[in-house]
């Protein structure tokens, strides 16, 4: 087969797409953690130059997505089981902290963002498309961080939920339902607790938009508990 060819892609659609395509990889793990991503490799895999490989391992670093070794090149960031109980920690103070700010300050046209959002997950749970329910997801999520006005808090809240990204798409697959309560209802409940965390932050009831994204966060913990946890196999390979 001939080598791809390299394309000296150095202004930002090269960036982007590098940051992209290696994110998504990542993500459906296809690109294991703790994997080695050798330049030189991702270079000859998407047909780019080591310019725009290297700012798009640099932006997911600094998103948690990957580790940048100095004078070792980078891996995919390590996804340890062990760590899950200060992930949830995290995530249940940082999405109460949102979602009560967002019913505060939330504008008319931050409502016009989030909710494409939620009819975007409904769609990818029809569809069964595992990563892009977690990734309607996230962008629902973090449209409300936008709407919190917070950049400090927005800005946290997306380290969390992108590190969240890998775990939410494994806990989103069919797959993984031999253990748990069949995914339609998991994806239903999702859906309808979208639906009344967007309706309180569309009355500004703080109250209830913390209390619906304290619940959330449960829904998601129960899923994770039910689906990650019972399954050996996949435990060993997420403890790479």
């Amino acid at each position: 087969m001939a080598a791809a060819k390299v394309h000296d892609l150095t202004n930002g659609s090269g960036r982007q797409r590098a940051y992209t395509e290696i994110r998504a990889r990542i993500l459906r793990l296809e690109f294991s953690p703790g994997a080695e991503l050798e330049e030189g490799a991702l270079c000859t895999l998407l047909g780019l130059s080591r310019t725009p490989i290297r700012e798009a391992l640099i932006r997911l670093a600094s998103e948690g997505l990957v580790v940048l070794q100095r004078g070792r090149g980078a891996r995919v960031a390590p996804l340890d089981i062990s760590n899950l109980r200060t992930f949830f920690e995290a995530l249940d103070l940082l999405q109460r902290a949102v979602s009560r700010l967002a019913a505060l300050r939330r504008t008319g046209e931050d409502l016009a963002a989030i909710e494409p959002h939620i009819q975007a997950f409904e769609e990818s749970g029809k569809r069964v498309e595992s990563l892009d329910m977690a990734e309607s997801n996230y962008r629902f999520h973090m449209a409300i961080a936008v709407a919190a006005h917070s950049e400090y808090l927005e800005r946290s809240y997306s380290r969390v939920m992108t590190e969240g990204l890998r775990v939410a798409r494994v806990c989103f697959s069919e797959e993984n339902d031999r253990e748990a309560p069949p995914l339609s209802a998991h994806v239903d409940r999702t859906t309808s607790e979208h639906h009344a965390l967007y309706n309180a932050l569309l009355q500004q009831d703080a109250d209830e938009a913390e209390r619906l994204a304290a619940e959330h966060t449960i829904l998601f913990r129960n899923r994770v508990a039910q689906t990650l946890i019972p399954i050996d196999g996949l435990l060993s390979h997420l403890r790479v």
